[in-house]
């Protein structure tokens, strides 16, 4: 089952979202930093949280908000990108992070989380050499915008997708 979790609700599945998170990515931070980051992503206006559930196990998390070009990452994003693509991006959700439980992968559960999304405009950069981030993105008709940003010396290069939800 796919549940969208409220700020009030996160605390009650931020530990397994971020276990989730760390045994994914290579992410050398600890859980008590991944839950600050969580925490803090969630003080952000538009900030959605979606987890996959069974009997109340979390197996898969979808997070994110509504960008501006003000922000941070999206400042790094545009530096890399034309004005028409930057304008696209305008008005969008960012995904900063979707991930499933390795005991839970391939079953359809990221594909589960995408569609609980409303209609509207998404993004989200995977790391270049995530072969099966990247390959699930193509296959699910994400729309690859821009090939090997390299947004930052300390920020591995990045594959930019977007996508459409009607």
């Amino acid at each position: 089952m796919i549940r969208e979790v409220s700020k009030e609700g996160l605390s009650e599945v931020i530990d397994r979202i971020a276990y989730i998170h760390l045994s994914s990515f290579n992410d050398r931070r600890s859980m008590k930093q991944m839950r600050e980051s969580i925490m803090q992503y969630s003080e952000v206006p538009g900030f959605r949280c979606f987890v996959a559930e069974t009997n109340g196990a979390v197996h898969g998390y979808l997070y994110g908000y509504q960008t501006e070009r003000s922000q941070f990452y999206r400042q790094l994003i545009d530096h890399c990108i034309d004005e028409k693509q930057s304008e696209q991006l305008d008005g969008a959700f960012e995904i900063l992070s979707l991930a499933v439980d390795k005991e839970s992968r391939q079953s359809g559960i990221g594909t589960q989380l995408i569609n609980a999304l409303p209609k509207g405009k998404y993004y989200l950069t995977s790391d270049v050499h995530n072969v099966a981030a990247n390959a699930y993105y193509y296959k699910t008709d994400w729309t690859l915008m821009k090939a090997n940003l390299h947004l930052h010396p300390n920020i591995p290069d990045k594959h930019l997708y977007f996508k459409e939800i009607k």
